[in-house]
């Protein structure tokens, strides 16, 4: 029965259906009713699983993984999140401020500088300046200055 063969192959019921002119709801009540299991098309071997999750752990990003493999980097991480591996934070990681430069920003917002200039001067995205000062409990000052 070319279905069946086709289906036990991995082959797309829909493409199947067109194939054999009958809709694929035709094809899926006959699945059920022959009991049938065929290999997942995307099934991945174990041993390639497991090597993911090594080249992930040493630090590899999801795409430079899934580049190798010939994986989109979204399969890689649907593949690494199944297998229970926690998945790191996109983008570059943020650069250490030490307590010390902490210090200088608290001071110097505090003296009334702005927090863009203090992140200009200091090599610290705006964002992370801001999140220090918030962290360390700074009282936050309105938005756009003295009116």
């Amino acid at each position: 029965m070319v279905f069946v063969e086709g289906y036990k192959r991995g082959e797309q019921i829909a493409d199947l259906a067109r194939q054999l002119g009958v809709h694929r709801t035709t094809l899926d009540m006959l699945v059920a009713r022959l009991k049938l299991n065929r290999v997942d098309p995307n099934e991945v071997p174990a041993e390639v699983r497991d090597s993911l999750v090594e080249m992930y752990r040493i630090g590899k990003s999801l795409a430079a993984i899934g580049e190798e493999y010939g994986f989109s980097a979204n399969k890689v991480q649907r593949l690494l999140v199944s297998m229970g591996e926690p998945i790191r934070p996109r983008g570059p990681k943020k650069p250490a401020v030490t307590s010390e430069q902490i210090q200088q920003i608290v001071s110097r917002y505090e003296q009334g500088e702005a927090i863009a200039a203090i992140a200009a001067s200091t090599g610290v995205s705006y964002a992370q300046t801001r999140s220090c000062l918030i962290e360390a409990g700074v009282q936050m000052r309105t938005r756009g200055g003295a009116r």
